[in-house]
């Protein structure tokens, strides 16, 4: 039988993410300021001692080390997946469970790949879906950590039905006799995307460190699986 602490001698999980953290990269371009999509992502994968180790240890053909090596990052990249909706809601941002799990997606390892990847990717998130709320001086929103007015903001909704907050651009406005501001252009205002909230320092952190300490685990319970 073999210890916990065998395992995790059998490799050296080599994460890459968008922000610092141990051993940490940038993979992807700075987040757009416009209202592209934006994608932002976290590689797992294993470092190359892991076959010669694991045969002496377990005594096993490379083959069936290498199935439980794959199924041991796609379990923890799901287990990554739950935690990631968790932690940026713990971090403060207003943002749906099911909204942040519907923009996360694995791209599982397999053979030949023994890679996997969480990727999130998605707009910037209109202003109107935090809570907003009209107030004499502007707009109030929950986009995180708490309530925030938007002086001279304003819900409106569109021709389109489309209903938005906006605040009004550029000099050539008026009062008019309520004493409110009117007038062209007009631009929507939007509050952070599910990636930005992903990329999040403390929510990368928080992964990594969960990615690290359950691969272990899993990894030995896969193994143990497959020599039978």
């Amino acid at each position: 039988m073999h210890t916990h602490s065998e395992t995790g001698r059998l490799y050296n999980v080599c994460i890459t993410s968008l922000r610092r953290c141990s051993r940490l990269r940038k993979i992807t371009k700075p987040a757009s300021s416009g209202l592209f999509a934006l994608a932002k992502m976290i590689n797992i994968n294993v470092e190359h001692n892991f076959k010669q180790v694991a045969i002496k240890l377990f005594e096993l053909r490379t083959d069936v080390l290498e199935k439980a090596k794959i199924r041991a990052l796609n379990k923890v990249a799901a287990q990554a997946k739950v935690a990631a909706s968790k932690e940026i809601r713990a971090a403060g941002y207003n943002m749906k469970a099911s909204s942040i799990k519907n923009k996360l997606i694995i791209k599982r390892a397999s053979n030949g790949n023994a890679v996997v990847q969480i990727k999130c990717s998605g707009r910037p998130i209109p202003l109107i879906e935090f809570g907003a709320r009209e107030t004499q001086s502007g707009v109030s929103v929950s986009v995180k950590g708490g309530r925030k007015v938007i002086r001279g903001a304003f819900i409106a909704t569109m021709p389109t039905g489309h209903k938005g907050v906006y605040e009004r651009s550029g000099k050539q406005h008026k009062k008019n006799n309520k004493g409110k501001w009117s007038g062209l252009p007009i631009k929507e205002l939007f509050g952070p995307s599910i990636p930005a909230a992903f990329g999040n320092e403390i929510v990368q952190a928080v992964l990594v460190k969960l990615i690290r300490e359950k691969f272990p685990t899993i990894l030995e319970r896969e193994i143990k699986f497959a020599g039978r």
